[in-house]
């Protein structure tokens, strides 16, 4: 198999477009995959992004996402929200749910528990492991970390709603199918799924300001 870090990402869209002729259309004329370059300063704030997105429209992501940032006076450290804390998440409107995750993973992080400075050395197996291991990040608040923080390019995010209705989109489907039906339905582009997925989530419109 091929190392998808040895070739440019034109290279990778050109070889999806080979791939699979349906994608072709939708990569030409398309810009490069920014997976690249992390928009976000720190693990930190890119895995409280996540968190924030789990389950919710684009919309109300970006909203939510808005308000931490102007509560942290922009930025959004693990002191900083850890200074907000769990009632002050829940003043902002986050759910009790996503307030627990993100000040225990704000106080783990300040405490010296959680390590993140060197995770990006690990693997994408390790990574998920201890990662999913916090209360309420789990696999999908997982593998956005992957593809937009640490550029990895062969994470197939399958239970992510808009990717699933970006590939129903490209493929002409009639339903949008669920996490299981599109498991394998990938295989065959990899090493460079998560380049996939990013085309999926274009072909939908929905792209958040955040990732």
């Amino acid at each position: 198999m091929v190392d998808p870090y040895s070739l440019t990402m034109r290279q990778i869209q050109n070889r999806i477009a080979k791939l699979d002729s349906d994608f072709a259309p939708w990569i030409k004329g398309a810009p490069l995959c920014p997976i690249d370059t992390p928009r976000h300063e720190s693990h930190f704030e890119t895995i409280v992004y996540a968190v924030i997105g789990q389950q919710v429209s684009t919309k109300a992501a970006d909203t939510m996402t808005h308000r931490l940032i102007a509560a942290t006076g922009g930025k959004v450290t693990a002191k900083s929200v850890a200074k907000v804390g769990f009632d002050g998440l829940r003043e902002l409107g986050f759910t009790r749910a996503k307030s627990r995750t993100m000040s225990e993973f704000a106080d783990k992080v300040c405490s010296g528990e959680l390590d993140l400075e060197h995770i990006q050395e690990l693997s994408d197996e390790d990574i998920t492991r201890e990662l999913s291991a916090l209360w309420g990040i789990g696999r999908w608040t997982v593998e956005m970390f992957l593809i937009f923080h640490l550029g990895r390019r062969d994470v197939w995010p399958t239970g992510d709603l808009v990717v699933r209705r970006g590939w129903a989109i490209i493929k002409g489907l009639t339903s949008e199918p669920t996490a299981k039906e599109i498991e394998h339905e990938a295989d065959h582009l990899r090493p460079f799924r998560s380049v996939v997925a990013w085309h999926c989530w274009r072909a939908t419109a929905e792209e958040p300001d955040f990732w």
